[in-house]
C-alpha cells in the first residue's frame, strides 16, 4: 500500500530544504568576505517559560508555539559587514588628543539678505574713489590704476616792440590776440605689486595753425616735377592742424627707496625748473633761459636711475643715459647723452620735521632748502643729424632768435647741432615761511654746422658753435591763504597715491592760497657760424662786421590763485629786452626789427611785452 505524504508535510520539508540552502549560501558569502564570527553569529533567543531542554544540541518543540511557515529569519548582519556597529568611538591612545572636528559650513544662500551679513570689524578699503587723484584698485591692493589729466585754457596778447605794426605776411598773423586750448592731456598710470609703476600720457591741444602766412608749399612734388623746381601753388593757408603726441611714457621699477630704474620718455633730469611739472609751475610756462636755451628739449627718451637717501630727501640723485634727440624722436645717430642731477638738503634731518622741532630754530619750510648741480654731455653725428638747432622763443611762442638766415646769395641756411653738446650748472632754492627764492645758472657749449636748406646730408657749409650762459632769479610770496599749495618744485616723481587713510589735519586737497611772483632772467650767449671751421659768408653770424651776440633779458610779474592744487587761475606779464637789436648789434630780434619799412620808428625797438592768462584744471 502506497503512503503519500500529506500536503503540510511536503510544505514543511520544502521549507526546510529552502532554509538549509539559504544557510549554506550565507555561510559561503561570509567566508568570501571574511566576516568576523562575532558579527556573523545570531544571538540565542532568551529562554521561555517552558521546561529547560533535556540535552545539548536538541531542539524541543513547544506545542503552544506556532507552526513553522517555511521561512527562516535572516541573520542580523549590517548591510556593510565591514563597518562596525554604531557606538561611541574607542578612546584615543594615552598622551594623544584627538583632533577637533569642524562642523561643515552652512550652505551659501543664492541671494543673501543684507541684514544677515555680519558687520565688518576691519576698516573698509575703498576700491575706487578720489584721494589726491582718481584711483581704482583690486581687493588685495596689489594693483592700482590712476586716471590723470590736465586742461590749460590760455589767452595770449602781444604788446609793444612793433607787434601791432608787423604785417600778416611778415609774421604779424602770429601776434594777434587769441584764446585757445594750450594743453589737453590724458594720463593713465598703473601701480603694480608695490614695485612696478607705468604711465602713459597723450597730449592733445595746442591747436596749431598750419601755413599761417600762406607761403608754405606742399611737402610732395607733383608727378614729373624735378626736385628744387619752383612750385606753381601753395598749401592751404591757416588750415587747422590738430595734433596728438606722447607726452610721458615710462616704466619705473623700485628696488629700494634709494634705487629706482625708470625707462621710457620723461622729463630730463636736468635743473630745478625742468624737473617741475607744468601742473604745479606758478608761471604759465617755464622761464625762457631753461626752456629755450639751456634745456630746450625738456623731455628725453632713455633710462634713469634715481633715488632718495631717506624720507627727508637729504640727498637725491638722478642719473640717466638718453637718446639726446628730444621727445618723440627715436635716435638718429649712435651717440648717447649722459644727463645727471644731484640735490642736497643741508638742513634736513632723516625725516621731515615739524616747525617746532626744526634744527637751530629754523622753520619747517627752510628745512626744505636745497642746492643742486646738473650736467649733460653728448654729441651729434653730422652724417646723420639734420634737424634744426632749437630757437629761442618767448613764453607765447614768438622766436626771438631763429637759427636760420638768408646768405648773400638768397639761400636759406639752416643751423644744425653737430659735434659735442655740453652744459653744466647749479641751482638754489630757499623757502622761508611764506616766501621763496629760487636761482639757477648754467654754462652751455654746443657745436653746430650750417647747411643749405634741402642739402643737409650732402653738404656742410661751415662748422660753428653756440656758447653762453642762461640764468634766472625767481621770488614769490603767499600773502593770502595757505602757502606752497602746489607742493615742492624740482622733484618730478611717479605720481603714486598714498591710500593708507592717514590724512594730515589739513591735507593738500583742501589747501588754497594766492601766490604772487617776480622774475628776472637772461641769456648772454654768442653764435659764431664758422668758429670751428669753414669760410664765412658775409651774412654769417660772426663774420667780419656781423655780430655774433645773442642777448635777451626777461622781466616778469605774475599772480596765481590756487583753489587747491587741482584748480588755478594765473595772470602773467612778461617783458623781453634785446639790447642793440635795432642797430644790428644783437642776433635776437623783437617784432619791430622785422619790419620792411626802414622809416618806421618801430625798427629800432628793443622791447616787447606779453600779457597772458590761464585757467587750469589738473587731476
Amino acid at each position: 500500500m502506497l503512503h503519500r505524504k500529506s500536503r503540510d508535510t511536503k510544505r514543511l520539508e520544502g521549507g526546510l530544504r529552502g532554509s538549509i540552502a539559504k544557510a549554506v549560501l550565507s555561510g559561503a558569502l561570509a567566508c568570501v568576505f571574511s566576516v568576523p564570527p562575532a558579527l556573523a553569529q545570531v544571538p540565542p533567543a532568551p529562554p521561555g517559560p517552558g521546561p529547560k531542554p533535556a540535552g545539548e544540541g536538541k531542539t524541543q518543540v513547544d506545542p503552544a508555539a506556532p507552526k513553522p511557515t517555511g521561512i527562516v529569519p535572516r541573520p542580523l548582519v549590517r548591510p556593510n559587514a565591514l563597518i562596525p556597529p554604531p557606538g561611541p568611538p574607542p578612546p584615543p591612545p594615552a598622551g594623544k588628543t584627538p583632533p577637533a572636528i569642524t562642523p561643515p559650513p552652512a550652505p551659501v544662500q543664492p541671494f543673501p539678505i543684507e541684514v544677515d551679513v555680519p558687520t565688518r570689524t576691519e576698516p573698509r578699503m575703498a576700491l575706487a574713489g578720489f584721494q589726491g587723484g582718481i584711483f581704482l584698485r583690486d581687493p588685495s591692493d596689489d594693483i592700482r590704476v590712476y586716471v590723470r589729466g590736465r586742461l590749460h585754457l590760455d589767452f595770449h596778447s602781444f604788446l609793444g616792440g612793433g607787434a601791432a605794426d608787423l604785417p600778416a605776411e611778415e609774421g604779424g598773423a602770429l601776434l594777434a590776440p587769441r584764446f585757445f586750448a594750450r594743453r589737453a592731456r590724458i594720463e593713465l598710470a598703473a601701480d603694480l605689486f608695490r614695485r612696478w609703476f607705468a604711465l602713459v600720457g597723450v597730449d592733445f591741444g595746442g591747436q596749431p595753425i598750419t601755413n599761417p602766412m600762406g607761403d608754405v608749399q606742399p611737402p610732395t612734388l607733383p608727378p614729373g616735377q624735378a626736385p628744387l623746381q619752383a612750385w606753381t601753388r601753395f598749401a592751404p593757408p591757416q588750415s587747422v592742424g590738430p595734433a596728438a603726441q606722447l607726452a610721458n611714457v615710462y616704466i619705473d621699477y623700485t628696488l629700494l627707496r634709494q634705487f629706482h630704474v625708470m625707462l621710457g620718455q620723461h622729463q630730463a633730469p636736468f635743473s630745478l625748473e625742468n624737473r617741475t611739472g607744468n601742473d604745479q609751475h606758478p608761471w604759465m610756462e617755464r622761464v625762457l633761459p631753461i626752456r629755450a636755451f639751456v634745456q630746450p628739449n625738456g623731455k628725453e627718451i632713455g633710462m634713469t636711475i634715481w633715488g632718495d637717501i631717506n624720507e627727508a630727501q637729504t640727498l637725491s640723485y638722478e642719473l640717466g643715459l638718453f637718446v639726446g634727440d628730444g621727445p618723440n624722436r627715436p635716435q638718429v645717430d649712435s651717440y648717447p647723452d649722459f644727463i645727471g642731477r644731484i640735490v642736497v638738503r643741508p638742513f634736513a634731518r632723516g625725516t621731515p620735521v615739524a616747525k617746532e622741532d626744526a634744527p637751530s630754530g629754523l622753520s619747517k619750510s627752510f628745512s626744505r632748502a636745497h642746492i643742486g648741480v646738473s650736467m649733460q654731455r653728448g654729441a651729434r653725428d653730422p652724417a646723420f643729424v639734420a634737424y634744426d638747432y632749437p630757437a629761442i622763443t618767448t613764453a607765447q611762442g614768438f622766436a626771438l632768435w631763429d637759427p636760420r638766415y638768408l646768405d648773400t646769395r638768397g639761400r636759406l641756411m639752416r643751423v644744425l647741432p653737430s659735434g659735442a653738446q655740453n652744459r653744466i650748472g647749479g641751482e638754489l632754492r630757499v623757502p622761508i615761511d611764506r616766501y621763496e627764492l629760487r636761482a639757477e645758472a648754467y654754462w652751455v657749449d654746443n657745436g653746430t654746422r650750417e647747411a643749405i636748406d634741402g642739402l643737409a646730408f650732402e653738404h656742410t657749409a661751415r662748422l660753428g658753435n653756440v656758447e653762453g650762459v642762461g640764468w634766472y632769479v625767481h621770488a614769490s610770496a603767499w600773502p593770502i591763504g595757505d602757502a606752497f599749495v602746489n607742493g615742492e618744485p624740482g622733484f618730478s616723481r611717479p605720481p603714486r597715491l598714498d591710500l593708507s587713510g592717514a590724512t594730515p589735519k589739513k591735507s593738500y586737497d583742501d589747501r588754497r592760497g594766492l601766490e604772487v611772483m617776480a622774475i628776472v632772467a637772461g641769456v648772454q650767449a654768442r653764435y659764431d657760424g664758422a668758429a670751428r671751421g669753414g669760410d664765412y659768408d658775409a651774412a654769417t653770424p660772426g663774420a667780419p662786421g656781423r655780430t655774433s651776440k645773442i642777448s635777451v633779458v626777461q622781466l616778469g610779474l605774475g599772480a596765481t590763485y590756487w583753489h587747491t592744487r587741482f584748480v588755478r587761475v594765473s595772470v602773467n606779464w612778461l617783458a623781453y629786452h634785446t639790447p642793440g637789436s635795432g642797430a644790428g648789434e644783437n642776433l635776437a630780434l623783437v617784432p619791430g626789427n622785422l619790419l620792411g619799412d626802414a622809416e618806421n620808428p618801430a625798427r629800432s625797438a628793443a622791447w616787447m611785452h606779453e600779457l597772458g592768462a590761464r585757467a587750469a584744471v589738473n587731476f
